[in-house]
């Protein structure tokens, strides 16, 4: 089947055009040709962890170096130049990210931490759904007024955490018998929670450690078909998929997104976004109140916030350089392509998932399914995860994640963990044991990399497979750390701590 994408004027095949038209961005993505050594000498690094963390760019670090690095200063002022460029360039970031996710008139961005762990928690508490937990005993809701929160499955913990940790009742929606998000499932929880004042779907876009995405504007229009709301988590997917809160049909309006810049090509180093509808803002008080948040205060206590709730949610020095950078690395998304992004992604996972379910010994998670993006999981038998990672970084340059994702119940569901054997690997790791801890190996993928970095992976885990029993036999394990060590791995460190 021929693959075609179109970018612009310009139209792409399957043979091969693809991959060359993503070598100029690799070649300028900072260590793409890189070697580090290792206990069996220098390796070139195959990075395969974008899931976890994106790339810098260096035409990105140049420009911030640069063109915008002399005029770094505060903003809040508009006097002299250096206020006046940092406060034009940090507003013009943030309408950089809002026409790139088709915010609306009464969308608010805000820049918060990190990434999307501090998005959505700052989202909770704009919301009035977090309270300090020593008061917890001393507030008790009616029950009607105790907020509903539906998640998938699928979610990611800063997703399902966050939403523990409220005042809310967290409900999942469990899965189709083919791993889906149960929409009929949602659909009778909306009847059983009908009497609920406040109900919320928060729901991840896209599985971080399957690839699998859920149909989140027909969750969205279940929602505000019974008067919720639709909240959704991007972080696994918003560096490769386009992002709409504002389809044409209002139902399926998305009233807040949060996801992380710092995975995207050119974004780490850059804060979480979130967008939401202002209108759901109803606070007097800001979440952090300091400088620039005020209109005017006085000796007497008297004091009056700014309405503007994208000033008044931006207490102290704003994140301007993090917003800056932000904004780049989505111009640099829209500029390689959205359309040619998810063609070439596709084409990676078509070289690398059936080759590697045929070698013996590897389980891929949700293997059968190629309808996914470029995030594959998978285990060997009787071999550790960590130690699979450092085989493959030790071998072969490969860089990998291992562990649960940060994803433990979809874990459970993708393991088929029930209740009594989780509670026994419960038990083993307060004890010590992290060896009883469940996990998996991560490749994720990016455009950027090419035909010859997936068949290096596929070689990598065959031969590690084929030779599991000697490899092992060289590492020693870490029980605090649940960690595996080369005997020579202190010397690649120290080096890093010399002037």
């Amino acid at each position: 089947m021929e693959i075609k994408a179109v970018i612009g004027s310009q139209r792409f095949t399957s043979h091969g055009e693809l991959e060359t038209y993503f070598q100029p961005f690799r070649q300028a993505t900072i260590g793409a040709d890189f070697s580090f050594a290792t206990p069996f000498g220098q390796q070139r690094m195959i990075y395969a962890d974008w899931t976890a963390s994106g790339r810098l760019y260096a035409p990105i670090e140049r420009k911030i170096m640069e063109e915008i690095g002399p005029y770094v200063a505060n903003t809040h002022t508009e006097s002299n130049i250096t206020g006046t460029k940092m406060t034009l360039a940090y507003q013009y970031a943030k309408d950089v990210m809002k026409r790139h996710v088709n915010a609306g008139p009464h969308d608010v961005l805000l820049l918060e931490g990190a990434g999307t762990t501090s998005a959505v928690n700052k989202l909770q508490r704009l919301l009035g759904l977090r309270i300090p937990e020593r008061f917890r005993p001393y507030i008790e809701l009616p029950k009607s007024k105790v907020p509903v929160i539906f998640v998938t499955h699928m979610e990611h913990h800063s997703n399902l955490l966050s939403w523990m940790e409220t005042i809310g009742e967290v409900i999942t929606i469990r899965p189709t018998a083919t791993g889906e998000v149960d929409v009929h499932h949602l659909q009778a929880l909306l009847h059983q929670y009908k009497d609920r004042s406040l109900k919320i779907g928060a729901f991840t876009a896209c599985s971080n450690v399957t690839g699998l995405q859920t149909p989140y504007y027909t969750l969205a229009k279940m929602m505000h078909e019974h008067g919720g709301l639709c909240f959704v988590d991007f972080a696994a997917s918003a560096p490769y998929v386009s992002i709409n809160m504002h389809p044409d049909d209002p139902l399926q309006k998305l009233d807040a997104i949060y996801f992380s810049p710092h995975k995207f090509l050119g974004g780490p180093g850059s804060a979480g976004i979130l967008v939401f509808d202002g209108r759901l803002y109803q606070n007097r008080i800001p979440d952090h109140p300091g400088g620039g948040t005020v209109l005017w205060t006085n000796p007497w206590g008297e004091y009056q916030y700014v309405t503007n709730i994208e000033e008044r949610e931006d207490g102290g020095t704003p994140p301007f350089l993090q917003a800056i950078r932000a904004a780049l690395a989505i111009k640099l998304k829209e500029k390689m392509g959205i359309e040619a992004i998810i063609k070439r992604e596709q084409e990676l996972i078509r070289l690398l998932l059936p080759s590697l379910k045929t070698i013996p010994s590897v389980h891929v998670l949700e293997g059968e399914r190629e309808d996914r993006l470029g995030i594959i999981s998978f285990i060997i038998e009787d071999l550790h995860y960590n130690l699979v990672v450092k085989l493959l970084n030790d071998y072969f340059g490969i860089q990998a994640r291992g562990g649960c994702s940060c994803a433990g119940p979809y874990g459970h569901y993708l393991l088929g963990i029930d209740q009594k054997q989780s509670a026994s690997m419960v038990k083993s790791m307060e004890e010590g044991n992290l060896l009883a801890k469940p996990g998996w190996v991560r490749i994720s993928l990016h455009p950027i990399m090419t035909n010859h970095d997936m068949y290096q992976i596929i070689r990598a885990i065959r031969y590690i497979v084929q030779h599991k029993e000697s490899l092992k036999t060289a590492y020693e394990y870490d029980e605090a750390k649940n960690e595996f060590y080369h005997r020579e791995d202190d010397r690649h460190v120290r080096h890093l701590f010399t002037f």
